[in-house]
Order: C-alpha cells, then sequence, then structure tokens
C-alpha cells in the first residue's frame, strides 16, 4: 500500500523543498503544490470555484501519484485544510463554502498518513507580487495549527534546517512502521 505524507504551513516555510528533498532522497512520489500553477495562470485572480478545483486537480495528482508509485511513499506539498484556509484568509472564498471544498478539506484527516507542519522559523523569501509578507506567514501559520487542532488532524512540527527536518520525518515515520529503508537513509 502506498502512503501520503502531506507536509502543511504557511507560504515560504519549506514544505516544497522538504517535500522535493525527501522524495529523491527516498526515491518516492511527490505532488507539488497544484493551487501555485493556478494562482500562476489566473494572475492571483481566484473565485471559490477556482480553490475547488485546485482542490480537485491537487487530489487527481496525488491519485495519479500512488499510481505511479514505484516504493511506498508519496510526498506532497500542502492539501486541501490550507487551500480551503488560504481562500477563506484571501477572501477569495466566503460564506457558504463551497459543499466540494469543504469535503475535500475534511477528508484530509484520514486521507495522509502524517501531517508534517513546516515551521516558520526559517528565513522568509520574498517574492514581490507572489507571497505577501513575514508577518502575513506569522499569521497563516497560527491559523494553520489552530485548524488542525480543532479538525482532530495529528500532526509534527518541523524546525531547523531542511537536514533537521528531514531526519526528523524520517524518525516519525519510522515510528509509523514505514518501510526499514527509512533507517538505513537516515543513519
Amino acid at each position: 500500500m502506498v502512503e501520503l505524507i502531506v507536509f502543511v504551513g504557511a507560504e515560504s516555510t519549506g514544505k516544497s523543498t522538504l517535500a522535493r528533498h525527501l522524495a529523491h532522497r527516498l526515491d518516492a512520489g511527490f505532488v507539488p503544490e497544484i493551487g501555485r500553477f493556478i494562482w500562476e495562470e489566473k494572475q492571483g485572480r481566484l473565485t471559490a470555484d477556482d480553490y475547488v478545483e485546485i482542490a480537485e486537480r491537487h487530489r487527481d495528482a496525488e491519485d495519479e501519484a500512488v499510481r505511479q508509485a514505484t516504493g511506498k511513499l508519496v510526498f506532497v506539498d500542502t492539501n486541501a485544510l490550507i487551500t480551503l484556509l488560504l481562500g477563506l484568509c484571501f477572501g477569495q472564498v466566503t460564506e457558504p463554502v463551497p459543499p466540494a471544498l469543504l469535503r475535500y478539506a475534511e477528508d484530509c484527516r484520514s486521507r495522509y498518513l502524517h501531517h508534517f507542519v513546516c515551521a516558520d522559523d526559517i528565513p522568509y523569501e520574498e517574492e514581490p507580487g507572489v507571497r505577501e509578507n513575514a508577518a502575513w506567514r506569522t499569521y497563516i501559520q497560527r491559523l494553520v495549527l489552530e485548524d488542525l487542532n480543532r479538525r482532530g488532524v495529528g500532526y509534527t512540527v518541523l524546525t531547523g534546517t531542511l537536514e533537521q527536518r528531514a531526519a526528523k520525518v524520517m524518525e516519525v515515520l519510522s515510528a509509523l512502521g514505514q518501510p526499514d529503508r527509512l533507517r538505513q537513509v537516515a543513519a
């Protein structure tokens, strides 16, 4: 059985870098943040329907990565919980929230073997016109943690360098009964 491992958190917390790094290091599957592609296509002008499309396309990409997986893990950059949260925070998703988006977000509770929250303890990378600012990142990070707690989603916060974060991921996955190969790579 292929397991999905998801990395969540605010922008510029290292989710993409870490997910890609681990997928490469462990010869595992990888799913990028689909919302970024749609955001770029639409130049940041998104509607609630676009957020549903993001969640659907992201889910499709995850399913395809599982079908194509040659190993037992697929590392995923963000999920529908974060898509919903950002849509609400940017005011592009309003009440009533589209039911499909709520379903995708709720499915996140059981869809992934584990949620890893990338902390905002690394330098903020400016991307004018793409990212907000470091204060916004801190605000969103707090909301991510509150949302996971409110939903009862278990998670591990990752701090430190890329290598420290990767080592923590492998430690947690080993404890969850993932392949012995993780222990070998961590050594």
